[in-house]
């Protein structure tokens, strides 16, 4: 396999990994509303809809596994051509803000709305302006990248 056959290989699952990472961002995010909405209703179907959305962290785990290694290969391909640009810096720190966002302020998210759920309906207030918070700074972060990817700027 030629090295050029290579990159774009790479590039390809690069791609892939951002789709499922970005998708199931955007996903969440409209999963969210519907929650909410639900919850409106009835806090049961509420609870249904989140058990619902959980499949949706599988994807978005692949996708920053897939990112990750795909992401290394590129560089080691390209002698770290890009580590030198300074788009690529800012975008590699937003990717890494995105990610630990993601692990650590929706996972302790999902965790305290699964329990408000359950038990106590005066914290989903708090909890529904944490999330809408959280989704924001998501879709920000993501639109960032890919404006940085695409254009480049230096």
């Amino acid at each position: 396999m030629s090295t050029q056959t290579l990159y774009q290989s790479l590039l390809v699952g690069h791609l892939i990994g951002f789709l499922l990472f970005a998708g199931s961002t955007i996903a969440s995010f409209f999963g969210f509303r519907q929650l909410w909405k639900q919850y409106a209703i009835d806090s049961g179907r509420a609870a249904t809809v989140l058990q619902a959305m959980s499949g949706l962290q599988v994807l978005l785990r692949t996708g920053v596994g897939v990112i990750i290694p795909s992401g290394i290969g590129i560089m080691y391909l390209t002698h770290g051509v890009y580590g030198e640009q300074v788009w690529f810096r800012i975008k590699f720190a937003l990717v890494l803000l995105v990610i630990l966002n993601g692990i650590i302020v929706g996972r302790r998210l999902r965790v305290s709305l699964d329990k408000a759920l359950k038990d106590d309906p005066m914290a989903v207030a708090k909890i529904r302006q944490r999330a809408l918070r959280f989704h924001l700074v998501q879709l920000a972060g993501i639109f960032t990248i890919i404006l940085l990817s695409v254009f480049k700027f230096n």
